[in-house]
């Protein structure tokens, strides 16, 4: 059997995993987070904090919500790949039925596009449940599943390189509060970018700059607001592109690793 086609027997065997999960997962991330962060960070916070200019800045932070979503559900998503490696051994055995290049593609493949498909609807359902409280008049509908894509692929293969530094399973607190924690609340998910890198904060604009998760949250924030501030759409694609082949890589390495190690 070729590679391509061990690649598209493990991701049955994922979506076999998955499958009974479906509804319920729809029915969470797709109906009820959007009415969730639509009711409070795109509603009732902006017209708390910023009544004369509630509609641009609630629609900023549901483009921030939108990259915390991302990282739930990758999360949850690709916290599995730890079992599968150090309590079940599926990870050890795949490798050896097909190939170690097979197995780790068919897992980043899957984790992002089942990553992907639960995270698309978000802000469409956010914008039926906002109306006209949900600033779109300048929405580049078109593109939004592309750049939503690069950014699922962004943050799935930073989650799994992330996963992929720790030797067991118990350490998993340790993988979101030094590894996934910081770039959230650091990335653009409730204050911009742009708004992060005017700060008067010694080194803040360095950072930020060199930071690739917020272009991830201003590629997001460039598909309904036509003012470039802090970097333009193509350069935002450019830079998510260029981070998930460096994670991709990075993962591949690591995990390689540690399964030889086991």
């Amino acid at each position: 059997m070729t590679g391509y086609r061990h690649v598209w027997v493990l991701l049955a065997r994922q979506w076999f995993l998955v499958r009974n999960n479906v509804v319920d997962n729809i029915i969470n991330y797709m109906v009820i987070w959007p009415a969730l962060f639509s009711g409070t960070s795109g509603y009732l916070v902006p017209r708390a904090f910023f009544p004369q200019n509630a509609v641009m800045k609630g629609t900023e932070l549901i483009v921030g919500m939108v990259f915390l979503q991302f990282f739930v559900v990758s999360y949850f998503a690709v916290v599995e790949l730890l079992s599968e490696r150090d309590e079940s051994r599926v990870l050890q055995y795949h490798v050896q039925a097909t190939s170690y290049t097979a197995t780790f593609i068919s897992r980043l493949l899957f984790y992002t596009m089942y990553t992907y498909i639960l995270v698309l609807p978000f802000l469409p359902m956010c914008k039926l449940f906002l109306g006209s409280y949900f600033f779109t008049d300048n929405a580049q509908w078109l593109m939004m599943p592309f750049v939503l894509f690069l950014v699922s692929l962004t943050v799935v293969s930073y989650v799994f390189c992330v996963f992929c530094t720790i030797s067991t399973i118990r350490e998993l607190e340790y993988a979101w509060a030094w590894g996934i924690e910081p770039v959230l609340w650091l990335s653009g998910m409730w204050a911009p970018s742009y708004v992060i890198a005017q700060s008067s904060l010694p080194g803040m604009n360095y950072f930020i700059r060199c930071n690739p998760f917020a272009y991830a949250t201003e590629s997001v924030r460039q598909l309904f607001f036509s003012d470039v501030q802090f970097a333009s759409l193509p350069i935002c694609c450019g830079v998510m592109c260029i981070s998930a082949a460096l994670c991709s890589l990075a993962s591949y390495l690591l995990m390689k690793r540690q399964i030889q190690a086991v």
